[in-house]
């Protein structure tokens, strides 16, 4: 809960591209995910605190409908309190 699940894409990791944990990092692409539509891929947009940015794309693993509906509730939590509201 609260943690986007992405994944660098095979053959990568933080040494490929010299993350050393201090950057600024924006998740793109999510949109369609919002809306109910099946995303594998997403683009990463990193910013270092000289201002160097760097991109690449990232596997998200959100792998089910039900982890989907989880996201777009706000976590697992969200989505517990709204379905039992409901009733």
């Amino acid at each position: 809960m609260g943690v986007l699940p992405l994944q660098y894409l095979v053959g990568e990791s933080a040494a490929t591209y010299d993350l050393d944990g201090t950057e600024v990092f924006s998740i793109g692409g999510l949109d369609p995910l919002n809306r109910g539509e099946t995303v594998h891929q997403v683009p990463v947009r990193v910013t270092r605190a000289n201002g160097e940015v760097v991109e690449f794309d990232v596997r998200l693993r959100i792998d089910t409908p039900t982890e989907a509906e989880y996201f777009r509730h706000g976590g697992v939590l969200n989505f517990v309190l709204r379905q039992l509201a409901a009733k």
